[in-house]
C-alpha cells in the first residue's frame, strides 16, 4: 500500500474477487482513498454517509454501493450503532474475462457512471433474492466442500447477471438523491473527460468561473483532495491503464497529458511503487 501527499491506495485482490463480511462496532478513521479494483458493498445497517469524487450518498439498509476502480471514495460513519456490510473486490480482468459481446459483467458500474449515481435501491423481492446469493458465497468462503472455488464463481457470476439484468431493465434503480456541490462535480468530470489537456489552475478557474484560491478550498472539502494531487493521480491512473493494454509508456504519458516522460516516470514511481517500463518498454 502507497501512502502519498494527499490519499491512500487502500486494500489489495490476489484473487479474481474476494468477499468479506465486515461489522465495526468500534470508532475507526477512514481516509479518503481509492483501489485498482472495482468495489461492490451491500450495506447492512448503520449511520453511513459515503463520499464517491465529490458526490455524497446517505445509506439505507440493503442499498448496494458500487465503486468503480480508481474513483475516490470515503465513508463518514456516526459509530452509534455498527457499520455492517458485504464488501466485493472484484478485478477488472476477471469482468472482461467473462463478459461476452455486449453482454458485459462490467455493465452495472458503467451504468453507476453514466447514470451520477453510485447507490442501487432493488425493489424487496429482488434484494431478498440476490441478497441470499452473497449469503450463500459469503458460506463458501469457509466450506471445505467438492468444488467449492468453482461453485463460488458460478455463484457469483450468477448474482453478477441478475444485478445487470435489473440495471438494464429498471435504470430508474439508480439513487441520484445525492448531495454535492454542482460546479465542483462538473469539474471532476471535466478533468476525467479532458486528462489530455490543459488543466492548470488558472484554465479552470477560468473554465468555471472561480477565483482560484475559492475553487481549490472547495475541491478539497469536496474530495479530500489537493486539485494538483486529484489530476496527477488520475492521468497516472489513466496512463497505467493504456500501458496495461499495449501501449509504449512514452505515448500513453502523452495521452495524459505528461509534457516530458522523465516527470511522469517519477510520479508514476511514487505512486504505484514501480516504473512504467518495468512491464512494458518505453
Amino acid at each position: 500500500m502507497n501512502e502519498m501527499q494527499e490519499s491512500v491506495k487502500s486494500g489489495y485482490l490476489l484473487e479474481k474477487f474476494r468477499l468479506f463480511y465486515l461489522k465495526d462496532i468500534s470508532s475507526r478513521e477512514y481516509v479518503y482513498h481509492y483501489h485498482d479494483f472495482h468495489k461492490l458493498i451491500w450495506f447492512i445497517s448503520g449511520n453511513v454517509e459515503y463520499h464517491i469524487e465529490g458526490r455524497a450518498y446517505r445509506l439505507e439498509p440493503h442499498d448496494i454501493l458500487l465503486v468503480n476502480k480508481g474513483e475516490i471514495h470515503k465513508p463518514f460513519i456516526d459509530y452509534d450503532s455498527p457499520y455492517e456490510r458485504y464488501v466485493f473486490y472484484i478485478s477488472s480482468e476477471y469482468l472482461e474475462e467473462h463478459s461476452e459481446g455486449k453482454d458485459r459483467l462490467d455493465l452495472c458500474f458503467q451504468m453507476a457512471s453514466k447514470e451520477q449515481g453510485h447507490v442501487i435501491h432493488l425493489s424487496p423481492a429482488i434484494s431478498g433474492n440476490l441478497f441470499e446469493a452473497v449469503k450463500q458465497i459469503e458460506k463458501l468462503n469457509y466450506d471445505n466442500a467438492y468444488a467449492k472455488d468453482m461453485y463460488s464463481r458460478v455463484s457469483f457470476l450468477k448474482f453478477l447477471i441478475e444485478l445487470n439484468r435489473s440495471c438494464i431493465s429498471s435504470p430508474e434503480i439508480f439513487h441520484k438523491m445525492a448531495r454535492y456541490d454542482k460546479k465542483i462535480v462538473e469539474m471532476i468530470h471535466y478533468i476525467n473527460e479532458n486528462l489530455s489537456k490543459d488543466l492548470t489552475i488558472e484554465t479552470l478557474s477560468a473554465k468555471f468561473y472561480l477565483s482560484k484560491y475559492h475553487m481549490m478550498r472547495k475541491f478539497k472539502e469536496e474530495t479530500g483532495y489537493s486539485m494538483h494531487q486529484y489530476i496527477l493521480e488520475k492521468r497516472i491512473l489513466a496512463a497505467k491503464g493504456m500501458i496495461l493494454t499495449g501501449m509504449p509508456a512514452t505515448l500513453a504519458s502523452m495521452e495524459c497529458g505528461f509534457k516530458d516522460y522523465s516527470t511522469f516516470s517519477r510520479a508514476y514511481k511514487k505512486l504505484l511503487g514501480q516504473l512504467p517500463s518495468d512491464k512494458y518498454g518505453k
